[in-house]
């Protein structure tokens, strides 16, 4: 009996041998291990070559290729900011509410100092601000100070201060001008008698200092609306403004229609135009002849002797003028018979300080006047000084 439990316990060792036996030959069959070999060789990975570097774009705008410089049409649209932005200073009055507390409402001037007297509040700088500004500050102030939320404030401006306006350059007067604040800057050039014979209505500076200290410019055009029949450009003109109507560069009225603008209310409305005519029975009159801007030689063809046919040529007249941009006087020969017979050639439009001469004689003593000045002739006035001598 004993042997037979020895045998059979050594039978189930054997059988437990030969299954792990088993086990361990089919791990190494499914699950073979690497050789050294194996483990210490790899396969180097492939190289990528590199590319050459990018040629980097050429740009726009280099030292050969400047960016060119833009000057878009000054339209109401493009006006900048600050010239649409009402800033308070003083005398003007403004009114002040605020919403469920009508103890701290308050309307008047802001004085000297740029102050307005709220009431409780007391005193509040305002100037320099804009309304919406206004607003905030005080708002601020009294949540701050008295109640315990910001409330809702309203700020008005009840009237606005008188506009002193400063004018130069190519104006009839230039100077300083007191306007309301609705007046137009068209306006302000008609108060001044309109602008020269000079001026560049495409290039008129508004100059105007901020609160900061900044001094910031607006140019208006104010050629082109004339020219196309588009709007007016509207610059609400402030306190402290400086209007600045620039001179007409020489070479720059190529494209600038003189005749145009003569007949449009921006410019001077009269003009005086001098006729030098002889007149019975041997003498000479210079007569000043005040004619509405944009007059033309047929308005002055009434004033001509031509009753003394006798002293008058009416086939010799000559229109002198001193031309600034060449700095000497030029002249122009007219044909008042040739006119009266329909050839309107001869019909020129006059200028401020144009003189006709009527005859040879007379054409003959103005430029012997002329070969006797001492100095050269620079300007209108000098021009004029040698008919106020000589004739």
């Amino acid at each position: 009996m004993i042997m037979i439990q020895s045998r059979s316990k050594l039978l189930k060792s054997s059988l437990i041998a030969i299954q792990v036996g088993l086990f361990l030959i089919s791990q190494h069959t499914f699950f073979p291990t690497s050789s050294p070999a194996q483990q210490s060789f790899s396969l180097p990975k492939p190289v990528k070559p590199v590319p050459p570097p990018a040629q980097l774009p050429r740009p726009t705008f280099g030292i050969g290729n400047p960016i060119p410089n833009q000057n878009p049409p000054v339209t109401e649209e493009n006006i900048s900011r600050q010239f649409s932005v009402y800033r308070l200073d003083v005398d003007d009055v403004v009114s002040v509410n605020v919403e469920q507390f009508p103890e701290f409402n308050f309307i008047g001037p802001i004085d000297s100092e740029g102050n307005i007297l709220v009431p409780i509040l007391g005193r509040v700088s305002i100037a320099g601000l804009t309304l919406e500004e206004v607003e905030t500050k005080i708002s601020v102030e009294l949540g701050n100070r008295f109640l315990l939320t910001e409330p809702v404030v309203f700020a008005v401006l009840a009237t606005p201060r008188p506009v002193r306006v400063t004018l130069i350059g190519e104006v009839s007067r230039p100077g300083f001008y007191t306007v309301d604040s609705t007046t137009l800057l068209s306006d302000i050039l008609s108060f001044s008698g309109g602008t020269t014979n000079t001026a560049d209505l495409r290039n008129v500076i508004v100059r105007r200092s901020l609160s900061d200290g900044s001094v910031i410019e607006q140019r208006i055009d104010l050629y082109t609306p004339l020219i196309t029949g588009s709007n007016v450009p509207k610059v609400p003109l402030q306190g402290g403004d400086t209007v600045i109507v620039s001179r007409l560069e020489i070479g720059d009225d190529q494209d600038y229609d003189r005749v145009l603008i003569s007949r449009s209310t921006l410019p001077v409305q009269e003009i005086t135009v001098r006729l030098l005519a002889p007149v019975q029975p041997s003498g000479q009159v210079l007569q000043n002849l005040v004619l509405p801007n944009g007059s033309d030689f047929l308005d002055i063809i009434a004033a001509v002797p031509l009753a003394d046919v006798l002293r008058v040529n009416v086939t010799d007249v000559t229109l002198l003028r001193f031309d600034p941009e060449r700095g000497r006087v030029i002249t122009q020969s007219l044909n008042i018979r040739a006119i009266l017979n329909g050839d309107l050639s001869y019909v020129v439009p006059l200028q401020e300080g144009d003189v006709v001469v009527v005859g040879r004689t007379l054409l003959g003593k103005v430029f012997a006047a002329f070969n006797v000045l001492t100095q050269p002739i620079r300007d209108l006035e000098s021009f004029w000084r040698v008919f106020n001598r000589g004739f």
